[in-house]
């Protein structure tokens, strides 16, 4: 599933938030072989997990 957030700041947000709750997070970043620079951070991996689990963090983002 892929939801939307508006910032960098709001991704790590959802990361610190999903640590909270003791769910593995990996923040990816993009190798820039397209329009995005090399290394920015394009999205956020929480899980694996169970979806009430994870939607305990994400439940209130829409998807992309």
């Amino acid at each position: 599933v892929v939801l939307k957030v508006d910032s960098l700041e709001e991704l790590t947000k959802y990361m610190q938030e999903a640590r909270s709750y003791g769910l593995h997070t990996s923040m990816i970043t993009d190798a820039g072989r397209t329009q995005i620079e090399p290394g920015s951070v394009t999205c956020l991996g929480i899980g694996p997990a169970g979806k009430s689990d994870i939607d305990k963090v994400t439940g209130d983002l829409k998807m992309l």
